[in-house]
Formats: structure tokens, C-alpha cells, sequence
């Protein structure tokens, strides 16, 4: 959870403090800005590259390693002189972070007693929960107290603590040269069309988050017109919504979380278009977005579990997958909905995305269906 909750804070800590570093940095918000797109393409590329290194090398050495890339280069942002040091910075922050999250993911459900992954995982997934309640407004009170420096300072505190802690998980059996030549070909075996569906909805997934959370916080400051930490509860409610899902893990344990999958998705559908009507009030909006946080939970927590139970042996690497695509269904969320909300507010990019999520649902329930079919035809 320490080590989620550090990645996803160094993920959002520059947006809210971003005007201090340009100012610090001497330079634009804009030019400064460039940290985060060099940060989310470098874990995009970790993820994709590195990240098959976790089922060659084993899950506590390669989180070890992501950490301290993860340590070192939210150390350097500390001190970075520029905006390019910065941007190189957290590039190295995020070569560490692409191999983190996915190793953190693989050893949580490989590690979790039979019959209880949802519960570890969602313990786990709490840790994002944990950045945008307490990470990101910490942060934020640090860097008036301390300054920007002092918040980067802070996280590579973090992930320096969590990789002590992590020091006390056994090793991982050492890969024969017979099973690193097989890895390749059990990746291939494991690219079936349920995972391939899985990544696709994966790639919705966060294509319809990325494509409307960034705009939350703009919109109730420019058209509702609250102040900044007002609109930095909107970001609290979905955070609270997120960590309260997860005591209620242990009913997707009892259940079946390939036949929920569906529904979920197409709760979570509704969530977003219920965005639209919500969008002139704030209130309104505010308790969206706790229900959303909520849903979301199990969305990522079921998404999650079902990779990795059909993943087998190439667990991280399809994880990896799973977090590159993560990191590009943000850049396309940014990229294809922010438009929409230049042009015609929160309720374009909602909408949008509602229908995105209701196509991955309809993918789930397709994957279902097939699922079904097979296990039919092998019994006739």
C-alpha cells in the first residue's frame, strides 16, 4: 500500500503545486508541465520493456530495483535547477514507477491465501486512495509551509521506508536457464482473446477516467465558481469513495468477479453520465464523485485480479502490459476528451466517456459469453 500510495502521489503531486515549481524553475506552467508528460511516457515504456523482467528475476528483486529508480529520481526533483532536469528527473521516477506498480500487483495476488485475492488487492489498491486523501493535501501544505522541494523530499522519504520494509519478503527462486527460455513463449501463450479483451477494456477503462478527471477540478472553479481548496475536495470525495470500496473487497471473493465484471463496468457507465446532470451543482457533483471513486474500486480491483489470474506464469509481464496501457489510456483521456470539454464543458467529456465504458462493458460481457462457450463445448 506504501509503495501505491508513493507512486500515485508523485503521479499527482505536480499538478497542484505546478505554478510553485514554474515560478521556482523560472519558467512557464506549461514548459514545467513537461515533467509529467516525461514522467507518463517513461512508466508507460517501463511497463512494456522492462516489467517482463519481474517473472525472470523474481517480484522482490525487480520492486526493489523499480524502488530505487523510483527513490533516486524523485530525490533529483528535489534539486533539479531546470525544467529539463526535472523532466529527466521524473522520467527516471518513471522508469521506476513502470515496473513498481506491476510487480506490486503480481506479488500481492501471488502472495494472498486462496480464496481471498480481491481482499489483499484491494488492501493494496487502497494505496492509490491514500495519495489523493492524504498524499496530494499533505503535499500541498508542505509546499506552503517548506516550499516545492520539501514535497519531492518528502516522497523519496516514502519510497525509501517502503523498500526497507520490503526487505523482509523472502526471495524468489532463482529462474533456471530452461524457464527464462520458455518465458517468451509462455507470454505468447498468454496472450488469449481474454486477455486481449481484458487489456482493450483496460485501455477504456482509464481513456474514460483520464478523459474527465483532470477537468473536475477546472470546472467548479471556472463555471461554478469555488475557490482552489474547495475544488480540492472534489478530488477528497472520489478518494474517500475509492478507500471505502475496499472494505467491502470480500464480497468479490464470494462472488463470481468474471460474471460481475459486467455490471460494474456498466454501473460505473451510468456514474459517467450522471456526470452531466450533476455538472451545475456542486454538491451534486460532489457526491458523483464519491459514487464514482466507489465504483471505480471494483472496477480496477476485478480488472486487475482477472489479468492476473489468466496471465499463469506470465503474471508480471501481462501486468506490465496492463500498466503501460494505463499510462496510454491517459494520455489519450487528455488527449481526445480535453477538446470536448474546450469546446462544450464537463458534460461532453462525460457523456464521452460513458459510452466508452458502456463498449467495455458489452467487451466483458462478450468475453463472458465466450468463456461460457468453451467450457460448454469442452464438457460436450
Amino acid at each position: 500500500m506504501a509503495v501505491v500510495a508513493t507512486v500515485g502521489s508523485n503521479s499527482l503531486l505536480l499538478s497542484p503545486i505546478l505554478t510553485d515549481v514554474s515560478r521556482g524553475l523560472a519558467t512557464t506552467p506549461a514548459t514545467a508541465a513537461r515533467a509529467i508528460a516525461a514522467y507518463g511516457g517513461a512508466t508507460a515504456f517501463s511497463a512494456l520493456a522492462l516489467a517482463p523482467l519481474i517473472d525472470r528475476c523474481g517480484n522482490r528483486t525487480m520492486l526493489l530495483r523499480g524502488l530505487f529508480a523510483l527513490f533516486l529520481g524523485i530525490g533529483l526533483s528535489a534539486a533539479a535547477q531546470s525544467w529539463e532536469m526535472l523532466s529527466i528527473s521524473q522520467a527516471l521516477a518513471g522508469l521506476g514507477a513502470g515496473v513498481v506498480l506491476p510487480a506490486t500487483y503480481a506479488l500481492a495476488t501471488k502472495t494472498a491465501p486462496k480464496g481471498e485475492e480481491a481482499r489483499v488487492l484491494g488492501r493494496v489498491l487502497t494505496g492509490w486512495s491514500v495519495s489523493l486523501v492524504l498524499g496530494v493535501p499533505i503535499s500541498a501544505l508542505i509546499a506552503d509551509a517548506l516550499g516545492w522541494r520539501a514535497c519531492f523530499i518528502a516522497l523519496a522519504l516514502l519510497a525509501l521506508a517502503a523498500s526497507a520494509g520490503l526487505r523482509a519478503i523472502p526471495k524468489d527462486r532463482p529462474q533456471t536457464s530452461e524457464t527464462r527460455i520458455s518465458y517468451a513463449r509462455s507470454l505468447r501463450d498468454a496472450m488469449t482473446l481474454e486477455i486481449l479483451l481484458l487489456l482493450a477494456i483496460c485501455f477504456s477503462f482509464m481513456t474514460a477516467f483520464y478523459g474527465v478527471y483532470p477537468f473536475v477540478g477546472d470546472h467548479v472553479r471556472s463555471l461554478l465558481g469555488t475557490s482552489t481548496s474547495f475544488a480540492g475536495l472534489f478530488a477528497l470525495a472520489y478518494g474517500v469513495g475509492f478507500g471505502a470500496a475496499s472494505l467491502a473487497d470480500g464480497w468479490l471473493d464470494r462472488g463470481d468477479p468474471r460474471r460481475l465484471f459486467p455490471l460494474v463496468l456498466f454501473v460505473i457507465g451510468l456514474a459517467y453520465a450522471g456526470v452531466a446532470p450533476a455538472s451545475h451543482d456542486r454538491f451534486a457533483l460532489m457526491a458523483i464523485c464519491l459514487i464514482w471513486g466507489f465504483l471505480n474500486h471494483f472496477g480496477l480491483n476485478i480488472l486487475v485480479l482477472l489479468l492476473s489470474s489468466a496471465a499463469g506464469e506470465a503474471r508480471g509481464a501481462v501486468l506490465g502490459l496492463n500498466s503501460a496501457i494505463t499510462y496510454m489510456g491517459a494520455l489519450a483521456g487528455a488527449a481526445l476528451l480535453g477538446p470536448a470539454y474546450e469546446n462544450a464543458g464537463l458534460t461532453s467529456p462525460a457523456l464521452i466517456a460513458a459510452g466508452v465504458v458502456f463498449a467495455a462493458a458489452l467487451a466483458s460481457w462478450v468475453s463472458l459469453y465466450l468463456a461460457g462457450t468453451r467450457h460448454s463445448g469442452g464438457e460436450a
